[in-house]
């Protein structure tokens, strides 16, 4: 027979798993004991014993230790907070995606990621300060290879930088319309 042993916080939610096997004799402090049994579920507790994982995708404790020692599962449903901080990193990610998607500039496609965009400006800049009116740069699109005169390079930078202000400015226009949301039913119908 192993024995199953779980720690908790002092709201009795579980934060540990563990069997004897692994705690050792005497078993450390801290620890009580839920169960015994053979099998996997006993003997490797830590990722066996319980269902589901201890911790939900909203970081709440899935699992507590009721008043008579038996395990059960909390309340699960995320509060509001919860759900706009999921709403949050969700328009986040939508944001970033679309910055770094690319633009399509008289019919060449550009590249708009991080990296991209910092080269972008640093050929921006340095045509912009060039004495020479014939000033070129060759700059590899996602199509290929083209020249560009220090206009066009301006304009590429531009057209990229506005293309990232949008995206940054329907982040901003989205995370007031999550920050004044009230319900779950607000929240799910705000997207990218």
């Amino acid at each position: 027979m192993v024995s199953v042993y779980v720690k908790t916080d002092d709201e009795r939610n579980i934060t540990m798993v563990n069997s004897d096997a692994f705690l050792g004799d005497p078993v450390p402090e801290g620890w009580i004991k839920v169960d015994e049994g053979t099998g996997d579920a006993y003997f490797l507790a830590q990722n066996n014993y319980l269902p589901q994982p201890l911790v939900t995708d909203y970081g709440k404790y899935r699992w507590r230790l009721d008043g008579s020692g038996q395990i059960v599962e909390n309340d699960l449903t995320p509060t509001l907070d919860e759900l706009k901080a999921a709403k949050r990193a969700e328009v986040a990610a939508a944001r970033y995606a679309a910055e770094i998607s690319g633009i399509t500039l008289n019919d060449v496609s550009i590249r708009t990621d991080r990296e991209s965009q910092a080269l972008i400006t640093g050929a921006a800049l340095a045509a912009s300060q060039s004495e020479d009116e014939t000033y070129s740069v060759t700059w590899k699109a996602k199509s290929g290879f083209v020249t560009l005169s220090a206009a066009q390079v301006i304009a590429v930078a531009q057209a990229v930088r506005q293309h990232v202000q949008s995206c940054f400015d329907r982040e901003a226009e989205l995370q007031t319309a999550i920050e004044a949301a009230a319900t779950e039913a607000e929240l799910n119908g705000i997207t990218w």
